[in-house]
This record gives structure tokens, sequence and C-alpha cells, in this order.
């Protein structure tokens, strides 16, 4: 006698997707320019960075970049552009940083800059003088290859609350089951002690998406409700951790420019068939080709959310430009939608975006290729329809 036994397949996954608050909404608000600000390189700088931003220190605003080669973090005066002044870092010796490539960073104060070394996986305290004063070790590389790899940048900056700081976090290695990996962290500047305060969405179990750059969050910190709002690349939905209870919620929040996104691979353990020091041009044409999600933002000063969308072009454009445009999505405090706007990325940088008092910030590009003896900067600020 025969016995039978049903094998059961996996149903493939699928994105979830709804056009309410992405394509179907109420546009209330636009981003509208308010100037350009111009900040000048004489002949001993230069604009390369990885990490740019703007920080208030003592009730004023300055803009900073580091340059990695450099080893330089460019502080300007944000009003008056002409005022700037320069940290130099050591590559060696008691106050070395070795190499900052990639190494994000945070203008606390003059004598709080904070320098994540991506390398080693250590938080660097300096002083404008370029002393190291501290080192806060975050992750360990080498024996637990598991653990997260924080990975500020300018779309993912250092973020500050109560004397500790925010840092989003990516993979150190892709993983078969990701409901448990931490996507962020903070780190207590008195103790030294490392928390983590949120794991990847479940749709990263359920698929393999690609290239690494698909596995790197952004976060935002309200401070008046103590809330973390992480965003996600390959993921609708936004974040919300509450950092006194650890309640999380999620907010479905799409673009107007695309639908539903596609994994690369519906094995969630194809990175296991990956061929080490081989490039997968297969798979990086589908990370361009495919848009996603990069920053977030918390405007405290118009009590917004600013979420940043990449619209890839199609796989038949690749041979073009590989470079995506950019939208920004404007959301209330509810995460209801308010508008989008679409920058095209031949005059605007999407790498380069970041907030201040007035609004969003949009390195020019265009302007730049034209002239690399200035920075210009965009500034757009949230407005109601009809108020241009």
């Amino acid at each position: 006698m025969l016995v039978g036994f049903a094998c059961t397949e996996r149903k493939p996954f699928s994105p979830y997707y709804q056009k309410e608050n992405a394509s179907v909404y109420n546009k209330a608000m636009e981003l509208a320019s308010r100037e350009i600000l111009e900040f000048p390189l004489d002949s001993n700088l230069r604009f390369t960075t990885y990490s740019i931003g703007v920080s208030t220190v003592e009730g004023r605003e300055y803009l900073s970049f580091l340059d990695a080669d450099l080893m330089t973090l460019v502080i300007f005066d944000y009003t008056d552009t002409h005022k700037l002044r320069i940290v130099q870092f050591e590559y060696e010796g008691p106050n070395g940083v070795e190499n900052l490539a990639t190494s994000g960073h945070y203008l606390h104060s003059f004598d709080s800059i904070y320098l994540f070394h991506h390398w080693s996986g250590v938080l660097l305290h300096a002083t404008d003088s370029g002393e190291i004063i501290n080192r806060y070790p975050l992750t360990d590389y080498g024996n637990t290859p598991k653990l997260p790899m924080p990975f500020p940048n300018t779309a993912a900056p250092i973020l500050y609350s109560k004397g500790k700081l925010l840092l989003p976090c990516t993979i150190t290695l892709y993983q078969n089951d990701y409901r448990d990996y931490p996507s962020s962290l903070s780190v207590d500047l008195a103790t030294k002690k490392v928390n983590y305060l949120s794991v990847f969405p479940d749709l990263y179990s359920e698929a393999y998406w690609g290239n690494k750059f698909k596995y790197e969050p952004a976060i935002a910190y309200n401070p008046t409700t103590e809330e973390l709002v992480l965003s996600y690349p390959v993921d609708h939905f936004l974040q919300r951790v509450n950092l006194q209870t650890g309640e999380v919620s999620r907010h479905f929040v799409g673009s107007e420019h695309f639908e539903a996104i596609p994994p690369f691979k519906q094995d969630i353990s194809h990175h296991l068939k990956r061929v080490k020091g081989i490039r997968d041009i297969e798979e990086d044409d589908h990370g361009s080709s495919t848009s996603d999600y990069r920053g977030i933002y918390y405007d405290q000063n118009h009590k917004l959310y600013y979420r940043v969308a990449l619209i890839r072009p199609p796989l038949e454009g690749l041979s073009v430009s590989r470079v995506p445009d950019l939208s920004v999505i404007i959301l209330n405090e509810r995460f209801e939608k308010l508008g989008e706007r679409l920058f095209s990325s031949k005059v605007y940088d999407p790498s380069k975006i970041f907030l201040s008092s007035t609004g969003i910030n949009l390195f020019r590009r265009d302007k730049y290729n034209q002239d690399e003896n200035k920075i210009a900067i965009e500034v757009f600020e949230p407005v109601m329809v009809g108020d241009i």
C-alpha cells in the first residue's frame, strides 16, 4: 500500500502596496525654493564628502562636511557663508583617526565632534583642535560578524537625544532571518553603554533584496514625542519606535512615482550562491533600476517629516545613467501625506540632502560642475498649496 505525502511549496513573496497615502492623497503642501546659498572653497579645500549636514551650536547654525581623504572637517557659518574653520585630524599617534573613508560625523559643539570610524566600528570624540578625547566601541566585526554595522552618512545622519547618540545600522553579512537583526542603536556618552533600538521589518526575511544599499535604513528623531522613525529602502512602511515604552507601529507612506518594490530573488538564502569577489551584473542592474527609499527627516520647526524616494531609471535606461532622480514626500506628524516634489539628478545630487531650520537643503551639482570653487545649496521650505 502506497501512502502519498502532500508537498507544499513556499508561496512567492508579494510586497504589499496600496494607492492610499502614495499616489492617492490630498495635496496640501508644496516645497518652494527659498534661496541658494554659496559657500566658497579656497585652493586648500575641495568638496568630496560622504557626510554633510547642518548643526545648531549655541543658537547658531553651522554647515559642516567631512573630507575623509584629507582628514579634515570643514565648518561654515550657515548664514555668514564666508566664515569658516577647518579641523585637521591626524592619521597616526594618540590623536590618530586612521582611514576615515565612508565615515560619518556629527557636530554637537566645537569641543564635541563625533566621527564614526567605519572600518573599526569605533565612535571617536574629538575637539576642533583635532584632539581625540574619547573612543566608544560600538560593534566588533571580527569576533561577532553577525553584529550590525553602524552606517551613518548624509542620508542617515547621527542624531542626538538626551546625552545619547542615535545611529542607523546596516548588515555586516547577509542573513537568512532578519526578524531580530538590529537596525539602529544608541550609545550613552557618559557610560558608553550601547542599546539596540529597532529591528529590520519582516519583509527582509521573506526574500533576497540584492545590493547592500537595499539594507541601509535611515532614521529621524522627534524630541517632543521621543520617537525614532525609520525608513527602509525596500519598505513602503515607516517604522515608528517609542524610545520610552519600546512600542512599535508601522505607517504606509508611498511615492506617487512607483508602486510595489520587487525583491531581486525570492530565495532569501540566495546570498549563499554569490561568488565572493565577483561582481553580479544582474544584481547590480536590478538594484540600479528598482526605485527605493533613502532619507527620513523630522522638521521640528514645521512639525513635518520628509521622506526621500530615489526614482531609478528603468533597466533599459541604465546605459544612459545610473544616477536616480529623487522626490521628497511631505508628511504631518500622523504620517499623512501632504505633498511630493520630484527633483532631477541632472541638477541636484540625491546623495547630498540634509535639513536646516528653514527646510530641506539640496546640493546643486549643476552649479558645482560649472564652478568647483563654490558649494551651492538650494533651500526649500514647505508652504501651503497656493501660497507660492
